[in-house]
């Protein structure tokens, strides 16, 4: 495999991480890394990208996934395990969305729709994130088992917050779909964790 081909698979599944970082943060503090956040929403949009790194925008978009990559890979005695379970789950999600490609094809035209009702209204409090939670519910949520988020009552019941969290577990299911689209395989997360922690930390040098 190239590095090349290294390089698509850690940027895409540190997509995943950067989704899982954003609903950990909104879930616990209220509040995510917004610039992060913009780039992981964005990315589901690039319904035709140049390449991987384009479906972020550019390497920075997903620096905070990288580092949040590198964090988990390189220090188990302090890995965050709900970013962990998070993962998993999206993996899990994103392994059975891959797979049916009807409900796939569906979730892409329901983003197509959406991608031209901002560009026509063009509404600057279009609710896109109410939007893009849906979405989640209609093609997700139906499908067991639950990607359960934990964090405080008072976030969590806040329904731009619950909203923003669902945007991003999307996010985080596109990122899967992405990573299998370049050829990832769990069992490059479990057993190829030093190839690609180097990959990630490279990768980083080019995030500024």
């Amino acid at each position: 495999m190239s590095r090349h081909d290294d390089n698509e698979r850690t940027l895409a599944l540190a997509g995943v991480f950067q989704a899982a970082r954003l609903v950990r943060d909104l879930a616990r503090h209220g509040r995510a890394d917004e610039q992060a956040m913009a780039a992981s929403i964005g990315s589901l949009f690039a319904f035709e990208p140049e390449s991987t790194e384009a479906v972020f925008g550019n390497l920075a978009g997903v620096r905070l996934g990288l580092l949040t990559l590198l964090e988990q890979l390189e220090s188990p005695a302090s890995r965050d395990l709900e970013i962990a379970r998070y993962v998993i789950g999206l993996l899990h999600h994103g392994d059975k969305l891959s797979r049916d490609r009807e409900r796939l094809a569906e979730l892409g035209h329901d983003l197509e729709q959406l991608e031209e009702k901002q560009v026509h209204f063009d509404l600057p409090d279009f609710p896109l994130h109410a939007q893009l939670a849906r979405l989640y519910q209609r093609h997700i949520s139906p499908v067991p088992p639950p990607i359960l988020v934990k964090g405080e009552p008072l976030y969590l019941q806040n329904p731009t917050i619950a909203d923003d969290i669902r945007a991003c577990l999307l996010a985080g299911l596109r990122a899967v779909v992405l990573w299998r689209q370049c050829g990832g395989k769990r069992w490059q997360v479990l057993l190829g964790r030093r190839r690609l922690a180097d990959t990630a930390r490279s990768l980083l040098q080019g995030t500024g």
